[in-house]
């Protein structure tokens, strides 16, 4: 059972409720765009490849890094996925081949581990990058694919995402 004072306090003005909206949509709006030039960008790309006949160029992201300042490197590179990017078959996740390999070769040329994490509905599901994991597939449509054993994948829950895998990785 509330009180008065307990109601009022839930109640937002009409101007405090459009300012939300407002900031929502901005930052919604600034996302987009970011992915708009972020896209623009790898077709510009792909355009100067096409144009000169360069093959050997590949263009890669990488969403996380986790840096040390005291010592000015990278501790760990994350590939974060969201449910809707994970795809399943057999017992295993698939994932891009081309993106895979390109993570596991720099994170052996920096020294670093390499993430993919995924956010399921209930849980985080994370493999480390490594020779030796992936089973390289070749499509029939020509698109090359890795699958990562879905139990070879670290299961955290919330907490244990803050308290086991986060920290171990920034206590190194």
């Amino acid at each position: 059972m509330t009180n008065d004072g307990d109601r009022r306090n839930l109640i937002t003005t009409s101007r405090e409720i459009r300012k939300v909206r407002r900031q929502t949509i901005s930052a919604i709006f600034n996302q987009l765009q970011g992915f708009s030039a972020h896209e623009e960008f790898s077709d510009l790309v792909q355009e100067a490849k096409e144009k000169y006949g360069i093959t050997r160029i590949g263009v890669f992201d990488v969403d996380m890094i986790i840096w040390d300042f005291k010592n000015a490197m990278p501790i760990a590179l994350l590939e974060v996925k969201n449910r809707h990017q994970l795809q399943e078959s057999d017992g295993y996740a698939i994932f891009d081949e081309p993106q895979y390999t390109f993570l596991e070769d720099l994170g052996n040329y920096l020294g670093v581990p390499v993430f993919y994490v995924v956010k399921t509905r209930v849980k985080w599901l994370v493999w480390k990058v490594e020779r030796g994991l992936a089973v390289r597939r070749k499509l029939a449509d020509g698109r090359k694919i890795v699958l990562l054993p879905l139990d070879k994948a670290e299961r955290y829950n919330h907490g244990e995402m803050v308290h086991r895998f986060l920290k171990r990785l920034m206590e190194r």
